[in-house]
């Protein structure tokens, strides 16, 4: 197969992937993909890898996809194809934000929409800002992913390529829909559901208008299935059964297309969960929340999963049964563990491969027109000052090949902030800033200059000690929390009293980083029962 014979066949895969044959795409991209390696053309290697990750991606192999689309942004990043980069970015952060992995999917989608606008105006643009606002959703800040569709949506109606605005209006009705769950289950009062008939109804109006193609080849299927379930929500959730019945019947009909389990399909659980509540089944509804979680955890929806376990506490909290909704967060907070040790793993091989490209002399050439935007990532944390998560992973890739006495003397602390949460609620966001920037200071201070202190996310922290034996970490932690506690905090605010809790681990005989960042999490969390017992 020669490069030309590539091109053609990539296009035959991309029609096929329009048309939703996904098992012929596949086909034609893994053909592209052995010759490209066998050739060493990184540029089709790269363009064949995306291919597979939108073919996993619709067939719900999300791990896969992620690691897939991961492996092409380097390789397109490295051949100078901007465009390509910037199509494999948007692939990325979808498929990051649906494991769970949001910093990395709002990373990989604003690098998407600045690439982007280096690019001649078309359907790629209002493609990287919808999976911007997709990232934002799933981590729950609703006005930036409102925006990022909005602008979606506006640069679709202004392009010159016959695009529909559909993908973007669709995912302002799921928004409006994940809203509500949450916030029912967060206060005693949720939003009305207004907003949600508003969206369904632009999604209608261009439905009729535009059809139902989507931003995103391939896609009618989904969109039709997840419109049907949210336009079922809505009937649920106003009592109107008659409705929801209908819906039920449109969304397990367009499903089915799929002829597997997909995250459709723990959609459709949720709004059979809702329409058993909305009938006053509450076991029923339990029963089919707890399935939206099965189904989800086996279509690799990470996101989907964690939403299941907060519908089944809230139905069990309508139900009175505290012990069960107490029983259902420890499950979801056991997943949020194993999604950050996760994703930690996952940082650490992109950063290696990146470093294996910076190695290849044939690579260096091509990278310097890149060298000045890689260096504008900042590897330090805006708000503290000390290392971002960035940072640590480039540390954590430094360590892991050292497989021998070095890992297995070393030890980890992770670190969080007690009921972080009740200070931002009870002071405000402003001291919650305050009040991680004293903690980031504390840290640095009480450990040696061959520590290493990141922020890692929110309110959560990570010290790998250098070559500090266990008695030397624990008591460089014991100085941490008495420094904390008796920190003059009224200064911030009056009133104002904060803690943290500790999870401190040395390696075992040959066990890996990952490993030893579980057991420091479990242990953090270990000690933070303790202290409030």
């Amino acid at each position: 197969m020669t490069e030309s014979n590539d091109d053609v066949a990539l296009h035959r895969a991309h029609e096929a992937l329009e048309v939703g044959d996904l098992e012929q795409a596949t086909y034609l991209a893994r053909q592209v993909l052995r010759e490209a390696q066998r050739r060493r053309n990184g540029r089709d290697e790269g363009r064949a890898l995306a291919c597979l990750a939108n073919c996993d991606r619709q067939l719900s192999r999300l791990r896969r996809a992620h690691d897939n689309s991961q492996r092409a942004v380097h390789l397109l990043r490295e051949a100078q194809d901007l465009a390509g980069e910037v199509m494999a970015l948007t692939t990325l952060s979808h498929t990051a934000t649906s494991l769970g992995r949001v910093d990395e999917a709002v990373e990989s989608a604003l690098l998407a929409v600045s690439l982007a606008e280096g690019l001649a105006p078309s359907h790629i643009q209002p493609l990287a800002h919808n999976y911007l606002g997709t990232a934002f959703f799933w981590c729950k800040d609703f006005a930036r992913a409102e925006a990022a569709f909005e602008r979606s949506a506006d640069l679709v109606q202004a392009a010159e390529v016959p695009v529909s605005p559909l993908q973007p209006l669709l995912n302002l009705a799921f928004l409006e829909a994940f809203r509500f769950a949450v916030m029912r289950f967060e206060t005693p009062t949720p939003a009305p559901v207004q907003r949600l008939h508003t969206r369904l109804a632009d999604c209608a109006e261009i439905i009729e208008s535009h059809g139902d193609e989507s931003l995103m080849p391939g896609l009618t299927v989904t969109a039709r299935t997840l419109l049907h379930v949210i336009n079922g929500l809505a009937a649920a959730w106003q009592g109107d059964l008659e409705a929801a019945s209908a819906e039920l019947l449109w969304s397990e009909a367009w499903e089915a297309r799929h002829g597997q389990v997909t995250w459709l399909t723990a959609m459709r659980r949720w709004f059979e969960s809702e329409a058993a509540w909305s009938c006053g089944d509450l076991e029923l509804a339990v029963a089919l929340a707890r399935e939206m979680v099965a189904t989800a955890s086996q279509a690799e929806h990470e996101e989907l999963a964690r939403l299941g376990h907060v519908i089944v506490a809230t139905l069990e909290r309508s139900r009175g049964d505290s012990r069960a909704e107490a029983e259902e967060l420890r499950r979801l907070m056991k997943r949020e563990q194993a999604i950050r040790i996760e994703a930690l793993a996952s940082r650490a091989r992109a950063v290696e491969w990146q470093q294996q490209a910076r190695a290849s002399a044939d690579h260096i050439v091509r990278l310097e027109s890149r060298s000045r935007m890689l260096e504008r990532l900042s590897l330090e944390d805006s708000l503290t000052g000390i290392p971002n998560r960035r940072a640590l992973d480039r540390r954590l890739s430094a360590r892991t090949p050292a497989a021998g006495d070095g890992v297995q003397r070393a030890c980890v602390a992770l670190i969080d902030v007690d009921r972080f949460k009740q200070i931002n609620d009870g002071f405000s966001h402003h001291v919650g800033d305050e009040v991680l920037k004293v903690v980031a200071d504390i840290l640095s201070g009480a450990v040696r200059a061959d520590d290493f202190v990141a922020r890692l996310a929110g309110d959560e922290f990570v010290v790998l000690f250098g070559l500090a034996t266990l008695a030397d970490a624990q008591q460089a932690c014991a100085r941490m929390k008495a420094a904390v506690q008796h920190h003059g905090w009224q200064a911030i605010a009056p009133g104002l009293r904060v803690s943290i809790s500790v999870g401190l681990e040395q390696a075992r005989a040959g066990e890996s980083m990952q490993g030893l960042l579980q057991r420091s999490d479990l242990q953090m969390y270990a000690d933070k029962r303790r202290a409030s017992a």
